[in-house]
């Protein structure tokens, strides 16, 4: 699949069929079948598909066959993929991504996969004893003639619901050709020496990503990033010792009930979720108690978009011989994060998030204190031990299954931005969320936090008076784009959109056009809702005046009458 380059690639994510041929070879299905299939291609040219029919040489289409193609062309016979090709160029489609194949036949379902086709499906005709035959083509699904239309219009048609789309959320992110192309890569036993050398190559890509020496130490692990966390935080205090946790927002609060589960007093310094942590509070937490053995931190807090003062939290720590334990999950890859010499002990991240690749490989690097810290901390977790990941590694081996697949993605991720350049990287995150803070400015959006604690890759902004998040969210997803709701203390106030993975300045003008829409629907909308409820309003205060009893008409005359007696 392409990647997000242009505002058109998002167009036809958004409303295109993802098959836009379907082909059959002549000769490849029984007559029963091709009857069965008429109505049902029928259904599917309607949505716009072109249905082209191979013929190879000395095979005679039948009637039935010619009619269910909208174009005839000459091809060789399966499994020879060419007739395909010659097929997608008769039809005009420059992606063989776009092109799938109805197969009976294991030969027919094999051209499909040599092709490169974006849809395999085998045609199931008698029976159990024939799916297990087309099994051996490895098709992506295997229907009855009959279902094909309900197939189609559910994975590949034009309305289908699970479609690419921009992801404005913060991770997992639209990623390259190159890395989904990778996680495809072989299977792979983790316990052979090609794993363990993929290993050493990730471990040291990520080492010049993050600018360290070869000192350092790497733990891999599958899981998500709070996998990684939850490993650093139990690797990073020595028994009887506290944690110090900085809490300004929801990742903070996560380090410490981490900490808490793993049995770790934890001693809080807190801001609010638009304010960084203040160093100074930080220090004073520090020389007020001697027992805290370590200080965790999160970079960047994807809450509201907030970069912590990590550098300067880290050199007071270091001065008092405390470990920093520093999330970086959204921060690694797109933030200036200074490890070398800085009193950064323990990082966490993962694959998904600025470094562009899928999830599923989560990572602490380790300094040389870090990992001395490690062996001297209790062994608080089997899965999430540190220790246990080094002593493997020692012997070229893991003590648990890796996601190869995940790693594949993550080392082609890598190799992705070292030809980038790792500033460039930088400057380009720069440059995205600028582009977007003059269109929010334009379009009367608010960023929560002030402009010199914001990160490069996530805005959170206020949603304006009469603006439904739910109805936002589903406007410019129509359109392709996913933004994300608010968390912690502005939930029903905020929404988030970011910057992350493979995304081109033109699609984030795409996205700001479809934003500027968005509002102005989610404003008509409620706004029409608002006069509607007034005039419900009104309704019932008329009914009310109109069924309220009328005065007696003998009111006056009866009053007269009274006074005339009075006389």
């Amino acid at each position: 699949m392409p990647y997000a380059d242009t505002v058109a690639t998002v167009r036809s994510w958004a409303e295109d069929r993802s098959i836009a041929v379907w082909t059959l070879f002549a000769g490849d299905l029984p007559p029963v079948a091709q009857a069965a299939l008429a109505t049902e291609l029928e259904r599917v040219r309607k949505d716009g598909a072109v249905v082209v029919l191979v013929v190879p040489d000395d095979v005679s289409p039948t009637p039935v066959e010619r009619r269910l193609a909208d174009v005839v062309v000459r091809g060789p016979m399966p499994p020879a993929p060419y007739g395909l090709l010659v097929a997608l160029a008769a039809a005009d489609v420059p992606d063989v991504r776009r092109l799938g194949l109805l197969g009976g036949s294991r030969d027919a379902l094999e051209a499909g996969r040599c092709a490169g086709a974006g849809a395999v499906i085998g045609i199931a005709t008698n029976g159990p004893g024939n799916r297990r035959l087309l099994l051996k083509g490895q098709p992506d699904r295997i229907v009855e003639p009959g279902e094909f239309a309900d197939l189609d219009a559910s994975v590949y048609g034009s309305e289908r619901r699970h479609r690419e789309r921009v992801l404005l959320n913060p991770g997992p992110t639209v990623v390259s050709d190159r890395v989904h192309r990778a996680v495809a890569g072989p299977d792979l036993c983790h316990r052979e020496p090609e794993y363990s050398e993929i290993f050493e190559r990730v471990k040291a890509k990520l080492f010049r990503v993050a600018g360290v020496e070869p000192d350092w130490s790497l733990v891999l692990i599958a899981g998500s990033g709070t996998a990684a966390m939850e490993a650093m935080v139990g690797a990073s205090v020595r028994p009887g010792r506290r944690l110090l946790v900085c809490r300004n927002g929801v990742y903070g609060d996560r380090l410490a009930t981490i900490a808490e589960r793993l049995g770790i007093e934890v001693v809080s310094v807190k801001a609010a979720d638009t304010e960084p942590i203040d160093p100074a509070a930080v220090d004073a937490a520090l020389a007020a108690d001697p027992a805290i053995d370590a200080v965790a931190v999160v970079h960047h807090e994807t809450t509201t978009g907030l970069l912590n003062p990590v550098h300067e939290i880290a050199a007071l720590a270091a001065a008092r011989d405390v470990r920093v334990a520093v999330d970086a999950i959204s921060s690694l890859g797109a933030e200036e994060l200074r490890l070398a010499g800085s009193g950064i002990d323990f990082v966490a991240c993962t694959s998904n998030k600025c470094l562009h690749g899928l999830p599923g490989a989560a990572f602490v690097l380790l300094s040389s204190a870090g990992t001395a810290r490690a062996y001297l901390a209790p062994r608080r977790s089997l899965y999430l031990d540190v220790p246990g990941y080094l002593e493997a590694q020692r012997k070229s081996s893991v003590p648990f299954t890796p996601a190869v697949p995940a790693v594949y993605g993550l080392e082609a991720a890598l190799d992705e931005l070292l030809d980038e350049g790792v500033d460039h990287r930088h400057t380009e995150y720069r440059e995205r969320v600028a582009y977007l803070d003059f269109a929010f400015e334009r379009l009367g959006l608010e960023p929560t936090v002030a402009a010199a604690d914001r990160s490069s890759s996530v805005r959170s902004l206020r949603l304006p008076e009469g603006v439904d998040y739910e109805r936002l969210h589903d406007a410019v997803k129509r359109d392709g784009y996913i933004v994300y709701a608010g968390l912690g203390q502005a939930a029903g106030t905020t929404f988030r959109v970011c910057t992350l993975g493979a995304l081109e300045l033109e699609v984030l003008g795409g996205f700001i056009e479809s934003l500027g829409r968005g509002l102005a629907e989610a404003r008509l909308v409620n706004a029409a809702a608002r006069l509607t409820a007034e005039a419900a309003r009104a309704a019932q205060v008329m009914t009310g005046v109109s069924a309220a009893p009328s005065a007696p008409a003998a009111t006056a005359t009866g009053g007269r009458r009274r006074a005339a007696a009075g006389g």
